[in-house]
């Protein structure tokens, strides 16, 4: 595999990952939604709750791929990409805002945490000898499972000490208030770190093309997920670490599967779809966004929703439309051969 062709199964990985972000993330209507299109209500795991995690493991498999061709010292752009992940995702909440009618800006959010997640991430890489790197993630995580433990960190409430943090920094108007839990806070950054950590080591095994062992190591991150959740439960809200390692687990399968069937075996072949998303990601997470906002500020939201019925059926017609529309967005660059990069 040569250094600069793009690996087609991390692609169309991504692009699926992004596709269901956009589908889930704009329903007709929040009131009537297919149960595996929900996150869980507080412990538990659906597939939505799958999908920001794969994507932030999918990052970490890139930042590999993509630092092991300055020889792990990718200089100035690092910063660069943090502050730019940062930037773009406070300019979405203020523009999202804006939108809504005014309020507090949120400080938090997905973008923010691909940001804090890629600039610690490709600090340690960089600095730290790889063969650490496993242990880092394990202190992360261990360290983490304490706070949850000695923090109430399974109280859905301001009781938790992952919502005192939040609050007390950034305030109680500046953070996605579920219950006082914001599930892009900053405690809970600490497991995300390990979790792109675990994306960084499987890129290596992707490098090397050692699909049997990504798949070994995918079932046994599965497995120790599990088997964690009898102690600290799966929960997204707080990223407990049994969520961190199953859906690392889960996301490990699917890559040494689609590696497996697109570039090894050649089999799935048809994968343009999928690729148009996954090529130019963080465009059509925007794309997504200034969709929705056009949605709403048009009347075409409420408009369709009102004229189609406000059903579980129809809530998944608008979202596949939002999907229709992004992916319409996005073709002209695929075709081109145009990646848009921070």
């Amino acid at each position: 595999m040569t250094t600069n062709r793009r690996i087609d199964s991390l692609d169309v990985l991504r692009g699926l990952t992004m596709a269901l972000m956009v589908l889930v993330n704009n329903p007709g209507t929040w009131k009537a939604v297919y149960p595996p299109l929900r996150h869980a209500a507080w412990n538990g795991l659906t597939p939505t709750d799958c999908i920001f995690p794969t994507f932030l493991f999918v990052m970490g498999v890139s930042m590999y791929l993509s630092f092991r061709k300055s020889n792990f010292r990718p200089g100035w752009k690092v910063l660069r990409r943090t502050v730019l992940l940062i930037g773009i995702g406070l300019l979405l909440n203020y523009i999202s805002t804006l939108v809504r009618g005014g309020g507090p800006l949120r400080f938090t959010g997905v973008l923010q945490r691909f940001g804090l997640c890629f600039g610690i991430t490709a600090v340690l890489v960089c600095t730290v000898e790889h063969k650490w790197l496993p242990w880092i993630a394990a202190l992360l995580l261990g360290a983490y499972s304490a706070i949850l433990f000695l923090g109430s960190g399974y109280a859905y409430g301001p009781d938790n000490l992952l919502s005192r943090v939040d609050i007390g920094v950034f305030g109680a108007g500046h953070i996605y208030n579920d219950h006082n839990i914001d599930p892009e806070g900053l405690l809970s950054t600490l497991p995300s770190i390990a979790h792109t950590l675990i994306g960084f080591l499987v890129g290596g095994l992707l490098a090397r093309r050692d699909d049997s062992v990504i798949l070994g190591v995918g079932v046994l991150l599965v497995t120790a997920g599990v088997v964690l959740a009898l102690w600290l439960p799966l929960n997204k809200k707080v990223w407990s670490p049994s969520f961190a390692l199953t859906t690392c687990g889960i996301a490990t399968l699917l890559l040494g599967l689609f590696d497996w069937l697109i570039d090894d075996r050649r089999v799935w072949r048809q994968t343009g779809f999928f690729k148009t998303f996954g090529t130019n990601a963080i465009y059509c997470y925007i794309i997504a966004h200034i969709v929705a906002w056009v949605s709403d500020l048009t009347g075409f939201h409420r408009w369709f929703m009102d004229i189609a019925g406000r059903t579980e059926f129809t809530s998944l017609v608008y979202a596949l439309l939002c999907v229709a529309i992004v992916y319409l967005a996005a073709l002209p660059l695929y075709r081109r051969k145009i990646f848009i990069k921070l």
